[in-house]
């Protein structure tokens, strides 16, 4: 069997969905400030995610793909963990290398629009974030851990490698020794040693953890929408391109802003350069 065949997406859309515990919710609370909210919830089995929950992410990832004004995505878990990784019953159901392929193309396919999402990404870890677990937050653009995380790549233990693209993406956020590292030792990183290997961006506390991701999420939107997509645009291009293509398609999305509404408001406001004791200038 090739290890690449042509993605039958409705036919493993078919497949994935016989497994049907659990949820992935995409909420509009917080849309008018620009923020969409994903949650895993699979009670019982502290969120692993089932065949019916990838499909679902899918589709949540497909509906912010069509939201315009989006500025955010925020992905965290129900009931006091994000994600425990896959669901046993369905890996116990499911052990054939086509069907391996079925998910792991599915998956891939999934996190990376996730990643190229035109709006910043945040994964609030929390609980037991393992295996599968992992493997979804890295594909966000930034990580924020709770105090109680336990963030373990433990596929080694489960007789298998990464499925959905964890080894690749590690390797791009912390490099390949420390990868490495952790993927043979399946150690189990507390909050701090997630910031320490450089998977986490910051720490709250359990308690109102989503109220204190939200709010350090509030301070990267307060851009308009279309400034935070073109950076995230820009980001995505530079991180995955040539440098000069990069430079070129900065310069395109440049343009559109220079004497835009945006920009002709924010000349209006009377903004001056003021000189500051260190002989700098700042606006």
């Amino acid at each position: 069997m090739s290890l690449s065949p042509e993605n039958n997406f409705a036919e493993i859309e078919k497949y994935l969905s016989q497994f049907a515990s659990g949820d992935v919710i995409l909420s509009n609370k917080y849309f008018d400030k620009g923020l969409a909210v994903i949650y895993f919830n699979n009670p019982g089995k502290k969120n692993a995610i089932s065949g019916k929950m990838m499909v679902q992410l899918r589709q949540c990832v497909q509906k912010l793909e069509e939201w315009r004004e989006g500025k955010a995505v925020l992905l965290c878990g129900l009931g006091g963990n994000f994600c425990s990784g896959g669901d046993l019953e369905f890996a116990r159901a499911s052990g054939t290398q086509k069907e391996a392929l079925y998910m792991s193309n599915w998956m891939q396919d999934t996190l990376t629009r996730l990643q190229k999402l035109p709006m910043f990404s945040v994964c609030l870890i929390q609980g037991p974030t393992l295996g599968g677990g992992t493997e979804v937050s890295l594909f966000c653009d930034f990580i924020i851990a709770t105090e109680d995380v336990k963030y373990s790549f433990i596929h080694g233990k489960m007789g298998i490698i990464t499925a959905w693209g964890g080894t690749t993406r590690l390797v791009e956020k912390i490099g390949a020794k420390k990868a490495l590292n952790l993927f043979l030792t399946s150690q189990i990183l507390n909050a701090q040693g997630c910031v320490e290997n450089g998977i986490a961006d910051h720490v709250v506390p359990v308690e109102d953890c989503l109220a204190k991701a939200i709010e350090w999420i509030d301070l990267r939107l307060q851009h308009h929408h279309q400034i935070i997509r073109s950076f995230k645009n820009c980001v995505n291009k530079a991180a995955r391109d040539t440098y000069q293509n990069s430079l070129t398609y900065e310069k395109s999305l440049f343009s559109l802003t220079w004497g835009s509404e945006m920009n002709k408001e924010a000349l209006a406001k009377n903004i001056k350069h003021i000189k500051m004791n260190n002989g700098d200038a700042k606006m």
